[in-house]
């Protein structure tokens, strides 16, 4: 019971960067009718930056956290002003594989600018880890867990309480009606890809001390937070946060016994998730704009 108690809650720590991930995904999905698939890269790309203002420039880890967060969301800026304004007029299509391009070019930039060499990442929180009853978690996975729960919290208040979100959540329904409100649409359309991407870099420096940061590490743990959009819905923030802690616990449980398939399970799950519930456990039945 001890074994499976503490299986649980160190899949709620990677659960919760697969929510992370999926949240920002969502964010941005929901408002522009984008899924972006570059995500995960954005994050890689961000993290290899906090890395050399760590080991060169030799700045707090405590800054470089904030620091991580602001070039995420000026990633944001950059793509959103002077890439994704520029085809939205185009095909949906054209906007999708616009993100897969800029997930190559994101691995390419690291690759030439960094080396492929794996690099050791230091945990933003060092020392024992700590035992709770039965439970012992590492530091790391404690502050994984409560930088969700914060994030979730100013997201739900982003979206609820300000009126930004709630011209984002206009937008997504009518963006014609929004921009005849007198809706400012470009500027809600940038606030929203630096939301997502500014996810992206908490993400993937929060789960990197787990890895070895290389240009692709990034890959299969997006791949993972699509399976929780698709689990939890992808319309709903509160869904992805929710499917991103069931895939990690259960992606933890199964790997306990049999590891060799615990990437491939997840998937399937997915695929099976999508079959029964399209709409996922806490999306809206709707026919979406495409």
């Amino acid at each position: 019971m001890n074994i499976l108690a503490n299986l649980a809650l160190r899949g709620l720590a990677t659960g919760a960067v697969y929510a992370l991930v999926g949240m920002g995904i969502v964010v941005i999905l929901q408002t522009t009718n984008v899924m972006n698939f570059a995500q995960g890269d954005t994050g890689m790309f961000v993290t290899y930056l906090a890395f050399f203002m760590i080991t060169t420039a030799k700045v707090p880890y405590s800054l470089v956290l904030i620091l991580t967060i602001v070039a995420g969301a000026l990633i944001g800026l950059i793509v959103e002003r002077f890439m994704m304004r520029s085809v939205r007029s185009q095909s949906h299509l054209s906007l999708i594989m616009l993100t897969l391009g800029l997930s190559l070019v994101f691995q390419g930039l690291a690759a030439f600018l960094f080396n492929t060499e794996p690099r050791l990442f230091p945990p933003l929180v060092a020392g024992d880890s700590i035992k709770l009853g039965p439970v012992v978690l590492s530091r790391q996975d404690i502050v994984v867990l409560l930088a969700t729960i914060i994030v979730f919290g100013v997201l739900y208040l982003f979206l609820y309480r300000t009126k930004q979100g709630a011209a984002a959540r206009s937008i997504s329904q009518d963006e014609y009606a929004a921009r005849v409100l007198g809706i400012p649409t470009p500027s809600i359309y940038m606030l929203v890809w630096a939301i997502g991407s500014a996810l992206a870099g908490l993400a993937a420096l929060l789960i990197v001390p787990r890895f070895s940061l290389e240009p692709s590490f990034m890959g299969l743990i997006q791949v993972k937070a699509f399976s929780a959009i698709v689990l939890g819905g992808m319309d709903s923030v509160f869904g992805a946060a929710i499917g991103g802690l069931i895939i990690g616990v259960v992606e933890n449980l199964v790997a306990y016994q049999f590891p060799a398939i615990k990437d491939s399970f997840m998937l399937i799950v997915g695929g099976i998730g999508l079959r029964v519930m399209p709409q996922g456990l806490f999306g809206k039945r709707q026919q979406r704009r495409f």
